[in-house]
């Protein structure tokens, strides 16, 4: 096996990997010589490249993800020291989640992206995997779960949320910020605290349900769309997150919507669409946490809305219910 002990480089897409052949032209990937340009002497040695996907990540679903995973746990069942993914940095934090709930392999899984295409002057590319490939690499990565490796700086793929589409520093670590950071661009990988992981990890052969969705809470809105779900959907939905107002409260008019939804045997998760939020019982009034998970909604606990919805999928996909379902979305 030529590719023993080397480090995988799963090419999934992201500006990291596409260029413009003219300005303002449509981009194309990298491939070939093309890519080999953008790969250090040290990448180009401890690692070798697999394609995958160039689709933009717009078009990705969360069985794609299963696919995507599964195909960098072959990659280690076949030797390989470590994997790489390249991903777009407009769902990087997603794709690092699903992960995070399968992934139950001690070697490193490493996601980078970036939000400038290469050849665009004075991008990363070249660097990012450079980095994200000596971290793949590196004995100190083992058992940590899957890592997101962007801004000179590694993460714990639970914990990084994207606050700019457009700054070169627009990704942000909340609560506990960076686990390492490299001390220079090139240098040595400083090992700052060690990641968090959920106490339980899913089959990574696990199915995730298709139809989950997220339902923002917004003043005075909202009723249009929960009326044309119940009128019409609700029987081809698998589940519904909702994002409330700070520790979990909706408008009163969602309340008798809300119990429909419940009573068609539909699980409702509830999370705070705060960034960094909770969901807590505070005043009791029509609307509030406190009713709302009496009703039957099952507290996300400290998750985003996103993160709920993957892993209520993945909870559902592995066929859990009852309060079982419950335990594995407060597993934090």
């Amino acid at each position: 096996m030529p590719n023993r002990d080397k480090v995988a480089l799963i090419l999934a897409g992201g500006e990291i990997v596409h260029k413009r052949v003219l300005p303002g032209a449509e981009v194309v990937p990298l491939e070939g010589e093309a890519l080999t340009v953008c790969l250090s002497a040290e990448t180009q040695e401890k690692s070798f490249t697999v394609d995958w996907s160039y689709q933009p990540v717009s078009h990705y679903t969360l069985r794609m993800c299963s696919d995507l995973i599964q195909l960098a746990g072959t990659q280690i069942e076949e030797g390989s020291a470590g994997v790489v993914i390249t991903v777009g940095t407009q769902a990087l934090t997603e794709v690092s989640y699903f992960a995070e709930l399968v992934w139950n392999y001690p070697q490193p899984l490493v996601f980078t992206g970036s939000i400038c295409y290469a050849g665009t002057p004075e991008v990363e590319t070249k660097l990012r995997l450079h980095q994200s490939v000596r971290v793949a690499a590196s004995q100190s990565s083992w058992g940590q779960g899957p890592l997101i490796c962007v801004q000179d700086e590694l993460y714990a793929s639970a914990d990084l949320c994207q606050l700019s589409n457009y700054s070169r520093a627009g990704f942000v670590s909340l609560p506990c910020g960076p686990l390492a950071r490299f001390c220079e661009p090139g240098g040595d990988l400083i090992v700052l605290r060690t990641a968090r992981r959920s106490g339980r990890i899913m089959d990574i052969g696990t199915f995730p349900a298709r139809s989950i969705e997220i339902l923002d809470a917004s003043l005075g809105g909202g009723d249009i769309l929960l009326n044309a779900l119940l009128e019409s959907r609700v029987s081809e939905l698998d589940g519904l997150v909702i994002a409330a107002f700070g520790g979990g409260d909706v408008p009163p008019s969602w309340m008798p919507l809300l119990r429909k939804v419940v009573r068609a045997a539909v699980p409702v998760v509830l999370t705070s669409r705060c960034p960094v939020g909770r969901v807590q019982i505070g005043r009791d009034f029509e609307g509030s946490a406190g009713r709302l998970l009496e009703m039957g909604l099952i507290s996300g606990g400290t998750l985003t809305p996103l993160q709920a919805r993957i892993r209520l999928a993945m909870g559902l996909g592995a066929e859990l219910k009852d309060q079982e379902l419950r335990t594995w979305m407060l597993d934090e």
